[in-house]
């Protein structure tokens, strides 16, 4: 039986009004709908992923608080700071300049991806970070099967940084600072990868020195594919 028999029926000489949908009408419309037009549930699933992507690699996240102060832009022409070295930063208090030149200096291990270095300068970068922080670290750019990759030379690659920049000062001292930057990746017999990378840090003082304490790797929106 049809949906259409079991409406009501007009008395002669009595119209009744039209039914107003209710919610489960337009609930059931949305899902005819979606199962009808592909390209939108696809689109659905895909929006669902890229949030779970952006908040799934550590508690510990840096992201802006109501309370957090912003740090206004640096002039985009003007030079990056050098990268400061371990032994300095450790006597200083924190500053925005102080956490993007230590985030500098550690970018150059943790991202080191050559065959003769790349291990030992993860583990290297491994020593300045939290245990929670280190996870999520694999996790995203560090995983067990690009490690076994790069060290047997399967796999080279290289990171070129585009863009450090402090971001926010919390409540604790804590300084959030944003790293985007592009890694190149080619496997013997194909053409080079290139993946753009964007995260931020959460970089804190402690008694040892300066520590990254926590990681939200954030998704980077797909490139237009070229029409040729």
């Amino acid at each position: 039986m049809s949906s259409v028999d079991n409406e009501p029926v007009n008395p002669p000489g009595n119209p009744m009004p039209p039914r107003s949908p209710g919610p489960q009408d337009v609930v059931r419309l949305l899902i005819q709908r979606l199962m009808r037009d592909k390209i939108l549930l696809g689109l659905v699933i895909v929006g669902v992923l890229t949030i779970f992507v952006g908040v799934a690699f550590t508690s510990d996240d840096p992201k802006q608080t109501s309370k957090a102060t912003p740090i206004p832009a640096t002039d985009p022409n003007r030079p990056a700071p050098v990268a400061a070295a371990p032994a300095q930063s450790q006597a200083q208090s924190l500053t925005p300049e102080l956490a993007t030149q230590f985030l500098s200096w550690w970018l150059t291990k943790a991202m080191d991806y050559s065959i003769g270095t790349g291990k030992q300068s993860h583990q290297e970068a491994f020593q300045w970070m939290t245990p929670q922080s280190i996870q999520a670290f694999q996790t995203g750019y560090w995983t067990p099967d690009i490690e076994n990759a790069v060290v047997t030379g399967k796999v080279t690659a290289a990171f070129q940084p585009v863009s450090v920049q402090a971001q926010f000062i919390n409540p604790d001292g804590s300084i959030v600072v944003a790293m985007s930057g592009a890694l190149v990746m080619q496997s013997a017999g194909t053409q080079p990868a290139t993946q753009q990378l964007s995260a931020d840090f959460l970089v804190k003082q402690e008694k040892e020195g300066l520590r990254i304490v926590g990681i939200n790797i954030r998704p980077v929106p797909a490139q237009p594919a070229a029409p040729y």
